[in-house]
């Protein structure tokens, strides 16, 4: 009796196919990582820098608290 992998991968010029075993992973956990992997790709692709990523957050937070502050500030 043949003894089935916990993987196989295969590739092409378009695509890479992973094929996994079911009791390999929960899907949740698949999809987890995958949702990873995808930001990991952006995160490569993009030419933002730190610095303007902590003025982006910067901005993002100041602007949150200005339109919530109302809610904390008795």
């Amino acid at each position: 009796m043949p003894t089935l992998q916990p993987y196989q991968i295969t590739s092409n010029n378009q695509e890479i196919v992973i094929t996994l075993n079911r009791s390999l992973i929960e899907q949740s956990k698949l999809e987890q990582f995958l949702d990873y992997l995808s930001l990991k790709a952006i995160q490569q692709k993009s030419e933002l820098t730190e610095e303007a990523a902590n003025q982006l957050i910067s901005e993002i937070d100041n602007s949150l608290w200005e339109k919530h502050k109302g809610l904390f500030v008795i």
